[in-house]
């Protein structure tokens, strides 16, 4: 812990019995090195005690607007109804208006056929055709009463929306860097990369990766292809069903990528497809992001087959997306056939264990 010197004690300044502490490196006496533990000490009382309040909030269960982001969303939803009753309120007031008017023109108009039926029935002067055209008269002024043909309640789509929509959005990259999994395959074997020398089958370049892609899918083909990068983090770049067919050639031969994240794209069942029969055959990825692809049960049910003959997957997020019953089925018989251990998480929006 300590060793003896003769140099001045950094507290009293006296040259006897100096003591070195291990973490300030500041030399002592021994009365005032017993002191500065004892101030070590104290300040370890503050940290158990900071230790305990941490403990009792993560022990304590979010309920109402406990949480800032809570309070957030219920912000947002007052203000939301705050502003829809406000325009409620003026659209009512602008109805009102118009309805009286309205009626005030049909009150002359009723006044007018009221006038005519009188006068004809005094003077016993009316037959057939006036009965007819009365009624008429009357059926058309009952009709414009309840649905007036000079003014409607509409939806205004030329305006942009001015109440913005809000989603929870979670940030992978925090996941990436961690190591941590929402969703494990854990009964799965594990990756196996393939022997040291084996020689990969080359295919022709521009029939295995589509020519029209953009520049940041080029990019991310590139990556791909140079087998020296393990996570790829490509949430919201807009890659296409193209991009995403591009991206599963290039993982049908990368011995490298574990960890591929990209939702929040529009790779549709057709990228889906593609990248199921990459899985097939791929031997190293173990986490698969595609939420918020667009994907419907065509899709989930291709990446079910996938999972059949996938050895190395162990993560798969697939919320968000447009799969109904029949996909999450798919996916969970998918799992249930590797015996996925019970207590593991399927993300879909129709299941929530398997």
């Amino acid at each position: 812990m300590a060793d003896t010197s003769k140099v001045q004690c950094a507290k009293c300044e006296k040259n006897s019995g100096i003591l070195t502490c291990d973490g300030c490196l500041e030399k002592f006496c021994r009365r005032c090195f017993n002191d500065h533990r004892q101030d070590l000490s104290k300040e370890l009382d503050n940290v158990v005690y900071q230790h305990d309040m941490l403990k009792q909030q993560l022990e304590t269960p979010y309920e109402n607007d406990s949480h800032r982001l809570l309070k957030q969303v219920d912000k947002w939803k007052n203000d939301s109804i705050d502003k829809i009753n406000h325009l409620a309120g003026q659209c009512r007031t602008d109805l009102v208006k118009l309805l009286d008017k309205n009626k005030d023109q049909l009150t002359d108009r009723f006044l007018k056929i009221t006038n005519r039926v009188r006068k004809g029935r005094d003077d016993e002067d009316y037959d057939e055709r006036d009965l007819s055209k009365w009624m008429n008269e009357l059926k058309e002024l009952k009709d414009e009463l309840i649905e007036p043909s000079n003014f409607r309640v509409e939806e205004d789509k030329q305006q942009s929306s001015w109440i913005q929509k809000i989603r929870v959005h979670e940030d992978l990259r925090d996941q990436a860097k961690d190591g941590y999994s929402k969703l494990q395959f854990s009964s799965l074997s594990p990756a196996k990369p393939p022997p040291a020398g084996t020689q990969l089958k080359p295919s022709s370049e521009s029939e295995a990766y589509p020519t029209n892609l953009s520049n940041e899918e080029n990019k991310i083909i590139e990556k791909l292809r140079s087998n020296n990068t393990t996570i790829l983090n490509v949430a919201s770049k807009n890659i296409s069903y193209t991009g995403a067919k591009a991206i599963a050639e290039a993982l049908k031969t990368n011995q490298t990528l574990t960890r591929l994240y990209m939702s929040n794209n529009n790779i549709s069942d057709a990228g889906a497809k593609a990248i199921a029969e990459a899985l097939k055959t791929n031997r190293t990825l173990t986490d698969l992001d595609i939420r918020s692809n667009n994907i419907s049960d065509a899709g989930a049910k291709a990446i079910a087959e996938a999972l059949k003959r996938n050895q190395t997957l162990t993560g798969l997020y697939m919320e968000n997306n447009n799969i109904s019953a029949d996909g999450a089925k798919a996916i969970a018989e998918a799992v249930k056939k590797h015996k996925v251990q019970a207590d593991k998480c399927v993300y879909l929006p129709t299941i929530e264990r398997v």
